[in-house]
């Protein structure tokens, strides 16, 4: 397995996935749950346009970690 990068436009997700295709596959609920904010704010179902899927980076996964480090510590205080 590979970790890919699934994205929008405006946000994107990783997954760990055999091709891009699954990529695709997993990739698409992870970023229809990472716009439920949109979708409460207009009060309407968001379209989501998968845009990009490639292979990630060791630097888009270092950040990517990183990020939801920070989130895990926050959720603890």
């Amino acid at each position: 397995m590979k970790t890919y990068l699934v994205a929008t436009l405006a946000r994107y997700v990783l997954v760990e996935a055999d091709d891009e295709t699954q990529a695709r596959e997993l990739g698409r609920p992870a970023l229809h749950d990472l716009y439920a904010d949109l979708r409460q704010r207009l009060g309407r179902e968001v379209p989501i346009e998968i845009r990009t899927v490639r292979e990630a980076t060791e630097d888009e996964i270092e950040l990517w970690t990183w990020h939801h480090e920070m989130l895990a510590r926050e959720k603890q205080q």
